[in-house]
């Protein structure tokens, strides 16, 4: 090898030796750093402990220094001078802290988010390698709450996850126990604390969590959102009239059907007639006033709500007529029976009189599945729960049937009274003839 070979090698190995000490003492002073620095999260009110040494490292402690650093002063808490002596702790932490002599670690206790900060143990007077602990104290999280802003469908709706108490650090998002699908129209504010949805739909419906957390506890709530399709009351004000009317309605229908096939299968000298069919008259009036009554509310609603047509306005006018005729024939054969008659003397009057009532009921009955066919449309767009017309129905047919039935309890009473009072002067009359006879023969 020539001499220049054997130098430029000697130079390359040089440069490679000094690079790998170089990497050493960087690698030493890195690890010594990271020894000599601790980062520590505790909750508000509890105790934790602080400690100068790295662990397994032995050192002979002859003096030993704690502070307290934050970002504006530097307060001495301990200061100890080796064995045989006292530490000395500084007045207001006197009852705070508790000084272990044996490897200088402090006990700090009851801390509060006003203990925030470096704590710094100096040994031996040696600041290059003084320990530093970073002190964070965290509030313990409170229930979350999870408030929803709108159920409408079609409507944007906000999902707000608040904590009262405690600094929240991170939040996490689920629906139905699953996290939030991607590539969906959910959108997160910046803090992730509010989950926005710009049109909301009947697939949005499910229970939605939200887990607020930090360092020390962590809470979650959860909350089921219902999507309605009719929010305003006067539809579902509607929709239980229109319910109520039709039941009303069918029942008058089927006693009127059934009525009719009664009286065309009895003899003249049983239909009904006098008192009996002029109460009968009455109440069916009064019912179909009662429905027609019902159903010119619940459309007043509905069109409020979705607005006027010409077709609407036709039926509020027809709907309007029913009720006036119907109230004012069960009022005339209530209080006056008498002046019927004079109604009846027009042909056209007549009409009017006769056709009121079926024809109020055809209008109830049509209107109303109308009506209730279309409110239901609206509540499916939702997954809140539809009426249930059951219970309505039934007590709006009882109820009618109560008083459909009131006349001829009322007419049986009274025809039996009237026999029992017939018996009984019949037998009054015997009870004399009897005592003629008798009369005579003594005389």
């Amino acid at each position: 090898m020539s001499p220049a070979s054997a130098g430029l090698l000697g130079r390359m190995s040089y440069r490679m030796m000094s690079r790998c000490l170089m990497l050493l003492v960087v690698s030493n002073w890195a690890l010594k750093t990271v020894e000599a620095q601790e980062h520590r999260t505790v909750g508000v009110g509890s105790s934790v402990l602080l400690t100068a040494l790295p662990i397994h490292y032995k050192t002979v402690i002859k003096h030993i220094q704690w502070e307290y650093i934050n970002s504006t002063t530097t307060a001495n808490i301990v200061d100890y001078y080796g064995t045989g002596t006292e530490p000395i702790i500084a007045k207001r932490y006197e009852d705070r802290v508790i000084f272990y002599s044996s490897n200088g670690s402090l006990l700090l206790k009851n801390v509060q988010e006003t203990d925030n900060g470096t704590y710094r143990a100096t040994i031996n007077l040696n600041k290059i390698k003084a320990r530093q602990t970073t002190l964070l104290v965290l509030e313990p999280l409170s229930k979350a709450q999870l408030q929803i802003n709108s159920t409408v469908v079609g409507s944007p709706v906000e999902l707000s996850c608040k904590v009262l108490v405690g600094k929240v650090q991170a939040i996490e998002w689920k629906k139905d126990g699953k996290p939030l699908p991607r590539n969906t129209c959910y959108q997160l504010s910046e803090n992730f604390s509010l989950l926005y949805i710009p049109e909301a739909q009947k697939s949005d419906c499910g229970s939605f969590s939200c887990n607020a957390s930090n360092d020390i506890s962590w809470q979650e709530t959860a909350a089921n959102l219902t999507m309605e399709g009719i929010v305003p009351s006067s539809l579902k004000h509607a929709l239980k009239m229109s319910t109520v009317a039709l039941a009303i309605s069918t029942i008058l229908a089927a006693g009127s059907g059934l009525g009719f096939i009664i009286l065309c299968c009895q003899s003249e000298k049983k239909k009904i007639t006098g008192e009996l069919w002029r109460w009968l008259v009455i109440f069916t009036h009064g019912l179909v006033c009662v429905s027609a009554i019902l159903m010119f509310t619940a459309a007043v609603f509905w069109m409020w709500e979705e607005g006027l047509s010409t077709a609407l306005v036709l039926y509020l006018i027809f709907l309007t007529w029913v009720i006036m005729v119907t109230l004012l024939l069960s009022v005339v054969l209530a209080i006056c029976p008498q002046h019927l008659g004079m109604f009846k003397k027009k042909i056209m009057y007549r009409v009017i009189l006769d056709t009121a009532a079926p024809g109020g009921v055809i209008l109830v009955v049509l209107f109303a599945i109308f009506l209730t066919q279309n409110i239901q449309h609206l509540q499916r767009k939702g997954c809140s729960p539809l009426f249930d017309s059951t219970a309505a129905i039934l007590i709006a047919a009882a109820i009618s049937l109560l008083i459909l039935l009131a006349p001829f309890v009322w007419y049986h009473r009274k025809k039996k009274s009237q026999e029992k009072d017939q018996q009984e002067g019949q037998h009054v009359e015997l009870q004399e003839l009897n005592v003629d006879p008798q009369a005579k023969n003594q005389d």
